[in-house]
């Protein structure tokens, strides 16, 4: 990422600490995942420094029949980093839809 871009993101953190505060937890979110009944596959960085791969393991498992796919070399921000491995995992579970 350019040093503009890391900049942002740095700047998006703090502003998000501001208003969010230093704890992020929602203790519904488990029993709400619970309750989605569409196709979902969660798409995670494998060097996400912010939110560990763990925790997109923990969202697909919360959800009923949810994927979990690791993006390669990829942090926090896929749609930024690394836009085509994002979309190529978007397409290629939209087409297994289709065609399933």
């Amino acid at each position: 990422m350019s040093p503009e871009q890391l900049a942002v993101m740095a700047g998006n953190r703090q502003a998000l600490a501001a208003y969010a505060g230093a704890g992020m937890t929602d203790e519904t979110l488990r029993r709400r995942l619970a309750r989605l009944s569409l196709p979902v596959c969660a798409l995670w960085g494998d060097s996400d420094r912010i939110v560990d791969p763990d925790y997109g393991r923990a969202f697909a498992a919360a959800i009923p029949g949810a994927g979990f796919q690791l993006l390669s070399d990829t942090g926090h921000v896929p749609q930024i980093e690394s836009p085509d491995r994002l979309l190529g995992a978007i397409r290629q579970f939209v087409s297994a839809r289709v065609a399933g």
